[in-house]
């Protein structure tokens, strides 16, 4: 993880001086960074249009000199692009992905279609810049060598399973579209997270998790992270959606929308 490549596939950056600011943050951290065209374009609440953010998806993959991609914020946009995108410049042009929110539908179908771990962690613009040098380093560390730490469990959770998740509402709105085009071959630990979702929603969210077949039968654990604004019925409605599925559950609330936001690489075994 040395050269890095910016882009924005959803949601678009008010700020654009923020840009030059995190370009120098990472220099400073001893990174060479490509910010890409599309994160300086606007079209309505998007970094410019789709073929714009396709674009730069498929050129940041095909860039020899750029080892990571990471994405600059979240927002909405990743939706449109997941049957747009060529999968096979990312399975024959490997790199490391970074992103969160909204990136987490780009995440999961590129694993899906290439089998390439992803990562779910801090982003370029509400993220990194937060970071001194020492928190740096435990992020790349943790990118470079696909590092998470599990939480302990109310049980044993079954082995062979694979890190699989990110934020519920993304998870959700994914749901439209053939299984086949997003649901692991193999078991998971799912790992979940939202912010200023009302309770009764994220019992919405959940439940439409369970009559998912062909997702829910593939869950052996979940990893509850932080839900930031939920209700005071949060805590039972995870412990309820954990008892329906009959899977052993955990928290880290550094599975976050937060500025604490952890590492968690999406198809690494655990």
């Amino acid at each position: 993880m040395e050269n890095i490549g910016i882009i924005a596939p959803a949601g678009n950056i008010e700020d654009i001086e923020k840009l030059s600011y995190i370009k120098s943050v990472l220099e400073n951290f001893g990174m060479k960074v490509k910010i890409f065209p599309g994160c300086y374009k606007n079209l309505r609440y998007m970094a410019g249009n789709d073929n714009t953010r396709l674009n730069d998806l498929h050129n940041a993959f095909l860039d020899h000199e750029i080892d990571t991609i990471i994405a600059a914020r979240g927002g909405y946009g990743t939706l449109r692009l997941l049957d747009k995108i060529d999968y096979n410049i990312i399975k024959n042009n490997p790199k490391k992905i970074i992103g969160s929110s909204d990136i987490t539908a780009l995440l999961i179908s590129i694993y899906k279609h290439t089998n390439q771990i992803t990562y779910h962690a801090k982003m370029a613009i509400n993220g990194i810049p937060q970071m001194n040098k020492a928190e740096f380093e435990n992020y790349k560390n943790a990118i470079e060598n696909n590092a998470y730490t599990m939480p302990d469990f109310t049980r044993n959770i079954q082995k062979n399973t694979i890190l699989w998740g990110g934020n519920l509402a993304t998870i959700v709105s994914m749901f439209g579209a053939p299984a086949e085009t997003y649901v692991p071959d193999k078991d998971i630990t799912l790992f979940i997270e939202d912010i200023n979702e009302p309770d009764y929603k994220i019992d919405k969210m959940l439940t439409q998790i369970l009559r998912n077949k062909p997702l829910s039968s593939k869950i052996k654990g979940v990893i509850f992270g932080e839900f930031m604004g939920a209700g005071k019925y949060l805590d039972e409605i995870l412990k309820e959606f954990a008892a329906t599925v009959n899977i052993p559950y955990a928290y880290d609330p550094k599975i976050t929308h937060g500025k604490d936001n952890t590492v968690v690489p999406i198809g690494l075994g655990v």
